[in-house]
């Protein structure tokens, strides 16, 4: 793909004035309408060391409004950035709506870095991450409405050599220090190679390459800034179309009919057992803490189920230090400028740490599947979305456990009984949750698909029978004590 590049082009500082005052302004248009139509942009530069990202980055922000963009660089992520999963960063640094977020250097470069690190032997730095998982992380992004300009400025090997030295020479012997890349020029064949490979595995018709002759400053600056114009205004005036739709399946999925909610338990068993099962709980979060074992532990349920009284058992088990529980209802002002899953990714837990979500990422093929706040094919497209997410939180070791706490109609009709009679119980109990109950089958038929498409071995569900709350908090405490020793090796 490369070596189809005219790298002989120049242009003149003239000709480069002449366009660049009608281009610039053209720029700065296109972001206000890009604001205007609420499309969030990424822009990505990669490419060579001493390609002078920074100064083309620094040429377009000249020309637009700084209050709707942001500048980053995986060079300069910091070490605990770097311990988390590896696309972490990208989605907590999304844009919002009608913002834009520049990469100098992005999750290509940081790839690269991974594969030399582990190459050099240097495993602290080692993650492993697919061209795969970056196709599937950017699809994630475009079918939501991103747009994602993805530049690769190639230099020859002389203009490499050359720009680094004046580099050197002009900022100095700090210069290294201040952005330490990766220095391809000793072995820019063998680097050639791995970009050549790269940009093949992920040139997609939803995020192409534009591959930019950079050895003459000039004319790439005008390539990348008249091609960033062109293709906003093209995606601000051509309307969405919706994806054609998804075929499903006929099957009828009936994992809920074969459980039996009602498992009996004693309160004098369950005192015992739950004296048991939290001090072996208290003892191995303090080995999962030393290991820097990260956990999330997600609940999901009928209404009334029990959820909040089986995570208060759990934390009860547990130092404040190292948890924090997370209630998800529906997303606030803030949380709708985003992609639906950027408000899970913000809250993923530290090395050693848990993360406890009350409801989670599996309301959008529940409760938005049912109450049309997502489109047929935005729910059915979510169920390999969400799987590809927990894989990259599996694959970077994470302990995961997903529990769906079922009770049958009838136990549901006495508890929500139960709430609306005991004026200390009226607050837990809303006019929604009654709306909720009428449509029983239809969600009990998204839970049954949810429970299949979405079971993995990496993060599989446990149903819990929650008729008996004591055996439900029972069940809980001794799958995530099971999922501790597992990963403990124990």
């Amino acid at each position: 793909m490369l070596e189809k590049l005219d790298m002989k082009k120049k242009l003149s500082k003239a000709d480069y004035n002449a366009v660049m005052d009608e281009l610039g302004e053209r720029l700065g248009q296109v972001q206000r309408m890009a604001r205007e139509a609420k499309k969030p942009i990424i822009i990505v530069f990669e490419g060579w060391r001493g390609a002078r990202r920074s100064a083309i980055i620094n040429t377009m922000m000249q020309q637009m409004d700084a209050r709707g963009f942001d500048v980053y660089s995986t060079v300069r992520m910091s070490e605990e950035e770097h311990n988390q999963p590896f696309f972490t960063f990208f989605w907590q640094h999304l844009p919002a709506l009608g913002n834009i977020a520049v990469y100098h250097r992005s999750w290509y470069y940081l790839k690269t870095a991974n594969e030399v690190a582990c190459k050099e032997g240097n495993a602290s730095c080692c993650q492993f991450i697919s061209y795969d998982h970056i196709n599937t992380f950017e699809k994630m992004l475009t079918d939501d409405n991103y747009i994602i300009l993805k530049y690769f400025l190639h230099l020859s090997n002389n203009q490499q050599k050359e720009n680094i030295a004046k580099n050197a020479k002009t900022l100095g012997k700090a210069w290294r220090d201040v952005s330490p890349a990766i220095d391809e020029s000793d072995k820019y064949e063998e680097y050639l190679e791995r970009y050549e490979k790269m940009l093949e595995a992920t040139d997609k018709v939803n995020a192409p390459w534009h591959l930019i002759a950079a050895d003459d400053r000039r004319s790439a600056e005008i390539e990348i800034i008249t091609s960033i114009v062109e293709t906003v205004e093209k995606a601000v005036n051509t309307p969405v179309a919706a994806p054609a739709a998804v075929i499903r399946p006929n099957t009828k999925y009936d994992v809920l009919g074969k459980i039996n909610a009602t498992q009996e338990l004693s309160k004098e068993d369950y005192k015992k057992e739950l004296d048991k099962y939290q001090k072996r709980l208290k003892q191995l979060q303090i080995e999962m803490f030393k290991a820097q074992i990260p956990t999330v532990i997600c609940f999901e349920g009928w209404d009334a189920a029990g959820k909040g009284g089986a995570i208060r058992r759990l934390t009860a088990a547990l130092d404040p230090l190292g948890f924090s529980v997370h209630p998800v209802s529906a997303p606030n002002v803030v949380e709708r400028q985003f992609h639906y899953l950027w408000r899970f990714w913000v809250h993923l837990p530290e090395p050693g740490n848990i993360a406890i979500f009350d409801r989670t990422w599996y309301g959008r093929v529940m409760v938005e599947r049912i109450e049309g706040f997502a489109k047929d094919y935005e729910w059915q497209r979510a169920y390999d979305e969400i799987k590809d997410m927990e894989l990259q939180w599996a694959e970077h070791g994470f302990a995961i456990a997903k529990f769906w706490l079922q009770i049958d109609s009838d136990e549901q009709l006495r508890r929500f009984n139960d709430r609306q009679n005991d004026p200390m119980k009226q607050w837990k109990i809303t006019e929604e949750d009654w709306r909720n109950r009428e449509k029983w089958d239809a969600y009990e038929e998204a839970v049954n698909e949810m429970l299949v498409r979405t079971d993995t071995s990496y993060a599989p569900w446990t149903v819990v029978e929650g008729n008996n709350k004591y055996f439900a908090r029972l069940k809980v405490l001794k799958t995530i004590v099971d999922l501790f020793e597992k990963k403990l090796g124990k």
